[in-house]
């Protein structure tokens, strides 16, 4: 409804936006330059940062980047499983067919990881999202895993994406050898406000507007109300261009931000 008032060629909260509409703010930035880093170092790396900020968003820019005949990307978005069930998945993603028993499951993987790696000269590129449900015993059989020629030996690039008391958890003595495995530790922070303010202009644009639709005032309030946290900025936008739409508005002011407060 909104889009047809406003102009709109697309909705502005979408989850099918391809990476080269990618807004890259400097934190974005900073953590693909990490991700680098890994990529040719590998081992572990902990991406963190609160719930909307785009820490998925950065490893799907990066998984993308990625040459596909040098490295075979394992999205893994399952966290909360038993031990076997870790290994079936992680195992099923990789191998396709797997055996049943958990040592069979883990010799599968890891002569997996070391062919690829070392024959086919593939780096395996595994991503755990929502890492920071997993349960405990999960990290450490994370890290026989990725035990390799007596720790000497670094085939694959594994990857945690989690929220921020993480690793505040793993800190705890009781997870240290796993800690002290975390090569890269990259956070993904809100926006600034100035970057807020090009967020909105960004989605705008890729909508095609050709109309300044909100006011200086209301980007502040915006901001001011999500932090600079992208996926609440998404939300507020799209609320307020309802909002608006509905109350014939042509730009959408403060009146409109602290109409639709209440209801966010």
């Amino acid at each position: 409804m909104y889009r047809g008032f406003y102009g709109l060629s697309q909705s502005v909260n979408r989850k099918d936006i391809a990476v080269n509409e990618f807004f890259l703010s400097d934190n974005f930035k900073e953590a693909l330059s990490r991700l680098e880093y890994m990529k040719i170092n590998r081992g572990f790396a902990l991406v963190s940062g609160s719930c909307g900020v785009g820490k998925t968003t950065v490893l799907r820019y990066f998984a993308e980047s990625l040459n596909s005949k040098l490295f075979k990307v394992v999205y893994i978005p399952l966290a909360t499983v038993s031990v076997t069930g870790f290994y079936r998945h992680i195992g099923t993603l990789l191998c396709g067919e797997v055996p049943y028993s958990k040592d069979q499951l883990f010799q599968t993987i890891q002569q997996t990881i070391l062919n690829l790696a070392v024959n086919q000269k593939t780096i395996p590129v595994f991503i755990f999202d929502d890492a920071h449900f997993f349960r405990s015993d999960n990290f450490f059989e994370l890290q026989f895993l990725s035990n390799f020629n007596f720790d000497s030996l670094s085939p694959a690039l594994f990857i945690l994406i989690a929220q921020p008391h993480l690793k505040e958890r793993l800190k705890k003595s009781f997870f240290d050898s796993f800690y002290q495995r975390i090569k890269m530790h990259i956070p993904v922070q809100p926006f600034s406000f100035e970057e807020t303010r090009a967020f909105i202009s960004h989605i705008l644009s890729a909508a095609a507007s050709s109309m300044d639709i909100f006011s200086d005032k209301a980007v502040e309030l915006i901001f001011d109300s999500s932090a600079g946290v992208a996926r609440k900025i998404v939300t507020i936008m799209e609320k307020s261009l309802i909002h608006g739409a509905l109350n014939k508005k042509q730009v959408i002011d403060e009146e409109v931000i602290y109409g639709i407060n209440s209801e966010l």
